[in-house]
């Protein structure tokens, strides 16, 4: 490859071109000035040409002015080697520079044949004009209809505002008119929702009424037959032992009794009716212990009897509930057994209304109990307490049941809201609930998710603001 560079730029074979001039200064000088004067035109051309198809951004086929240019210029550059071959014998550089001449000169042939029928197509000077002629036609029949529609737009302003003052006085009239329809509407309105929480809170205050009269009532009832029973077991014992010892007695001194009494002895299994019959009096206390647990679960989940303010243990309220609602925690049917999981932290006695606050409870285990029927997992309810701080206690209240859509979630303070079958329920329990909660300062939120278990959150101070 150097070698043949070498080739190239070497001048040593040759001589230079003068020697076939005879070195004459004439012919020598006239050659160089034609070859310089050549030279000078065509570099000066391609200068030209870029010049003009800068200036001439819409001018069609600008790589051809560029294959000229390129042409032109190594034309010039051909010219420029005959005056250095005068003196320098590069015949070689002299013959690649024509030949690169030669190769651009094809080239620019070949490129140039396709796009003549192109450039027959391009609109000659007559029809540019004719076409001119005929574009100053249409823009003097557009501005006579442009002058036209001015006119035609001047009238329309006119009209227009003629119309627009005539609406915007009925529209200033309707607006007053609106506005009186708005007010009026929000006063309904108000008046609408003092209704409706009136109407709870008389059903609530009704219910509550008869629903704590009727089981202070049940309590009642129950507690004083349960009250003699419960206080004679413990004689019934008694006399029992002694009759027991009496006849461990006989059976000493006596040890071979006549044939009746031994026949019926045998007949009645006395050493089984013995055993027994102590079980059957540990079962009719066991049974006594119980019914006196849910008259006292009545009577403090009623607490119809005490204070309407009063500050008492969450705890004993909740256990109050899920011991009232026990029965319906069990499995019926296909539905299992619902388990509930307490999860109780020290909490403060909270200053509340003992028996709405219960009531809270009820409806919130009701609906998680009626959620929970329906998991397709094992039913739970999980209850937490915990103190947020000195002031304010939290419960949470939450099942693994079918969960609710945000729209339902959405609704379910509404009084008479309900997703029951009609019968079923009234819609008040949750709506009374939060008006419960509201009433003691506190919070109700409720968190679902379809197919994810719902949880209540009560957020509930530990002391009422209008306390002293």
């Amino acid at each position: 490859m150097l070698e043949i560079i070498h080739d190239v730029f070497a001048n040593n074979s040759f001589i230079p071109h003068g020697h076939c001039y005879l070195w004459q200064p004439g012919l020598v000088g006239l050659h160089i000035l034609a070859d310089s004067l050549i030279a000078i035109a065509y570099y000066s051309i391609p200068i030209t040409l870029v010049y003009f198809v800068r200036k001439r951004q819409d001018l069609p086929f600008k790589w051809i002015f560029l294959l000229f240019g390129a042409f032109i210029v190594s034309c010039a550059t051909s010219h420029v080697m005959e005056i250095w071959t005068l003196w320098h014998p590069t015949y070689w550089l002299s013959g690649f520079m024509k030949a690169i001449t030669a190769f651009i000169s094809i080239y620019t042939a070949i490129v140039l044949i396709p796009i003549v029928p192109q450039l027959l197509a391009l609109p000659s000077p007559a029809q540019l004009e004719a076409a001119n002629n005929q574009l100053k036609t249409e823009i003097i029949e557009r501005k006579t209809a442009e002058a036209a529609l001015l006119q035609i737009k001047a009238d329309l302003e006119n009209r227009v505002e003629e119309r627009t003052n005539q609406l915007q006085q009925s529209m200033l009239e309707s607006l007053d008119t609106a506005a009186k329809a708005k007010d009026q509407a929000e006063k309904l309105q108000v008046a609408l929702n003092d209704l409706a929480n009136a109407q709870v809170q008389l059903i609530q205050t009704e219910k509550m009424s008869s629903l704590g009269q009727l089981v202070a009532g049940i309590a009642h009832e129950i507690n004083n037959p349960v009250n003699f029973i419960y206080g004679n077991i413990h004689y019934i014992y008694e006399y029992t032992k002694d009759l027991w010892r009496l006849i461990i007695l006989y059976q000493q001194y006596y040890p071979e009794p006549a044939l009746e009494i031994a026949t019926y002895i045998q007949e009645i299994d006395l050493n089984f009716v013995q055993n027994d019959f102590e079980k059957i009096l540990a079962s009719i206390q066991n049974g006594a212990d119980r019914i006196r647990e849910i008259v006292l679960s009545l009577r403090n989940f009623s607490r119809l009897d005490e204070a309407e303010i009063k500050q008492v243990d969450i705890h004993e309220g909740i256990d109050n509930t899920i011991l009232l609602l026990k029965n319906r925690l069990k499995g019926q049917g296909k539905h299992p057994d619902i388990e509930v999981v307490r999860e109780y932290n020290n909490l403060p006695l909270v200053e509340c209304y003992p028996g709405q606050l219960n009531q809270v409870f009820m409806n919130i285990l009701t609906n998680a109990i009626e959620a929970a029927k329906e998991s397709v997992n094992k039913p739970l309810i999980q209850i937490q307490t915990k103190a947020l701080d000195s002031s304010q206690v939290m419960i949470q209240i939450s099942d693994n049941g079918c969960g609710m859509t945000e729209e339902v979630r959405n609704k379910i303070f509404d009084p008479f809201f309900t997703t029951k079958p009609i019968g079923s329920g009234t819609g008040l329990g949750m709506s009374i609930s939060y008006q419960i909660i509201n009433k003691h300062g506190g919070t109700l939120k409720c968190v679902s998710a379809l197919n994810e278990g719902t949880e209540f959150i009560i957020c509930i101070p530990t002391r009422l603001k209008s306390s002293t």
